[in-house]
């Protein structure tokens, strides 16, 4: 089996449609069209929303114009808005600025640029800006490595209930780097991060189970961490199964279910699982026998910078032998199709989105959105209820007539949804 992973530890990260504008614009309706999918409308919310101010909206705007969903992609404008937010001191803005000038999306790459970013965001408590500042202190990325930082920065996001963190906190534990070796701490903190629903630490419980690592050996359990790992994606973990499957390790043998996992793993680029699928393929393990699909699963394997390439090289140079000219061409074309294919879902999962910031949903500033949406408000949208929000508050109340106190307060909050509500459903012209 495999040895335990080092996954890639930095988080990163459509057309102009025309709409009409909505007859009011309120941040949480953004929020709620964005999460259905309807990404034009949420910009149409957000637009007026970042013009008051909005922290969130100015951010959840720039992740709209950096991805080009529901607006015309214009990474120049995302960067002045995530600047914008970030002057601000939001931490999300300032992590989002670390992503981009680490991996030169739209920018030159900047490594120390990128650190000052993490570290601003860090500061302020930000889980993932603490552990992307620690993946850059392991891998030596604009600084001088420095395992134990890595460590300590990786526990500061874990104990935040980071799962990436968790992960890579007992990693360093199990290879003994940054802190001292210790077995029983590498399982509690995979443990953590497995109860979090994080895929590679459950890939890593089964290793562990499997091998009776800090723990007795129990194949049962293994393969069920592993299939709970596959289930969330991780190739790794979907390519060990399939092994299990395929030799009935602690599993009934099942060379259908095997061949299912390593396509999983196949399609989502993993070249191991490339490999495992050709040969399924070519021999007619658990899927009806297919000689030109395995030379082209071959062929994508064996354009992957890793050290499968090889083995997919020499596999791939012996079907060759077997096949014809016109199966030979039929072959690199559907290789070429698959690349295609692959590599579009992997920019695809790389789009940044729009987020729940710390201080999305807190009382004062959603009192402030409210009260702007419906005009009372025309100050800056940040979640400190000064003398103007007090006062657009009393202009409300006196507006609409209603006793309750002049304050922020749940009693307040319904009110203000309750006009906002009547105002979007009274006809045109009223």
């Amino acid at each position: 089996m495999n040895t335990p992973p080092l996954i890639g530890r930095w988080i990163l990260a459509a057309a102009f449609v025309v709409i009409a504008v909505p007859a009011w614009a309120d941040f949480a309706a953004g929020w709620a069209a964005y999460q259905s999918g309807d990404y034009a409308t949420a910009a149409e919310h957000w637009r007026p929303a970042a013009r008051r101010g909005d922290l969130d909206a100015i951010h959840d705007l720039a992740v709209l114009y950096e991805t080009g969903r529901g607006v015309e992609r214009d990474r120049d404008r995302a960067l002045a808005l995530y600047h914008r937010a970030a002057q601000r001191r939001l931490a999300a803005a300032e992590f989002r600025l670390g992503q981009i000038y680490a991996g030169g999306i739209g920018v030159e790459p900047d490594p120390e640029k990128a650190l000052d970013w993490y570290r601003k965001a860090a500061k302020r408590g930000f889980a993932e800006a603490r552990f992307n500042l620690g993946a850059a202190y392991e891998e030596g990325a604009g600084t001088v490595p420095d395992f134990g930082l890595a460590a300590r920065l990786y526990g500061e996001a874990a104990e935040q209930g980071l799962a990436i963190a968790q992960y890579s906190l007992g990693r360093l534990y199990f290879e003994g780097r940054g802190v001292a070796k210790d077995l029983d701490q590498a399982l509690a903190w995979y443990r953590r991060a497995a109860a979090r629903g994080f895929a590679p630490a459950q890939n890593n419980l089964g290793f562990m189970y499997e091998n009776g690592i800090a723990v007795d050996r129990d194949i049962t359990q293994a393969t069920t961490w592993y299939r709970r790992a596959a289930e969330g994606g991780f190739t790794l973990a979907q390519v060990n199964l399939g092994i299990m499957l395929s030799y009935g390790e602690g599993v009934v043998r099942d060379a259908g279910a095997a061949a299912r996992w390593y396509r999983a793993a196949a399609e989502a680029g993993d070249a191991e699982g490339q490999v495992h699928l050709a040969l399924a393929l070519a021999n007619g393990l658990g899927v009806e026998r297919d000689l030109i699909a395995a030379q082209a699963w071959l062929l994508v394997a064996r354009a992957s910078r890793t050290p499968t390439a090889a083995d997919a090289t020499d596999y791939a140079n012996r079907l060759a032998k077997r096949l014809g000219r016109v199966e030979r061409t039929a072959a690199s074309r559907r290789a070429a199709e698959i690349a295609r294919r692959i590599a579009a879902k992997s920019v695809a999962d790389a789009l940044p989105r729009a987020r729940e910031t710390a201080e999305f949903g807190a009382p004062a500033l959603t009192a402030q959105r409210r009260l702007a949406t419906l005009g009372y408000y025309s100050g800056i949208v940040d979640g400190i209820a000064g003398p103007g929000t007090r006062a657009a508050i009393r202009s409300f109340l006196r507006a609409n007539r209603s006793k309750l106190e002049a304050r922020v307060s749940e009693p307040l909050i319904a009110a203000l949804d309750a006009a906002i509500k009547a105002r979007a459903q009274a006809p045109a012209g009223d």
